[in-house]
């Protein structure tokens, strides 16, 4: 059997190249864009995935004394392609670096772009003139999309960690 080697070198340059390139991960603006990169390719799909209405789908409530519109009926019109539009990819929270993919909804979006109504289109919970052809459109995207979104923000990494590697490299 040959004899063990004890092999002594000088690490400090290695391990501070180590230091940089975990400060590299862990910085947020980074991550960020990534993570967006990701999300951009599951919206994508999502958009791609979904027909539009083929005419404006109105809604009408009835009209009560008690009702906000103080007795005139309430009227909602969806336009044409508003589901396709209000498909977005938001941070959730700006302590984190998680995106949300799908569509947006409430305060923060116009109305021509408001999503309210996803989740019935989703679940199939309406009935519209024919068959609903967006019933789970959103989960079929993601589960489509998902392996590609995810092998997308591997190779991002991995090209910000070589990036980093070559720029704190001794020379």
């Amino acid at each position: 059997m040959p004899a063990k080697r004890t092999v002594f070198a000088h690490t400090a340059p290695l391990e501070k190249q180590f230091k940089e390139i975990a400060k590299h991960i862990k910085d947020n603006k980074t991550q960020r864009k990534i993570h967006r990169t990701a999300g951009n390719v599951i919206k994508k799909e999502m958009i791609g995935n979904i027909r539009d209405a083929r005419e404006t789908i109105r809604l009408r409530r009835g009209h009560t004394k008690r009702s906000a519109t103080f007795g005139k009926p309430y009227k909602l019109d969806i336009p044409v392609g508003t589901l396709r539009r209000s498909v977005k990819v938001w941070l959730i929270n700006n302590q984190q670096n998680a995106y949300w993919v799908g569509p947006r909804v409430g305060r923060r979006v116009s109305v021509n772009r408001d999503g309210w109504f996803a989740n019935i289109v989703e679940g199939d919970d309406q009935f519209i003139k024919g068959s609903n052809r967006n019933k789970d459109v959103f989960f079929k995207s993601i589960t489509a999309a998902a392996p590609k979104a995810f092998d997308k923000m591997r190779k991002q990494y991995h090209k910000e960690i070589a990036k980093k590697v070559n720029s704190t490299r001794t020379k």
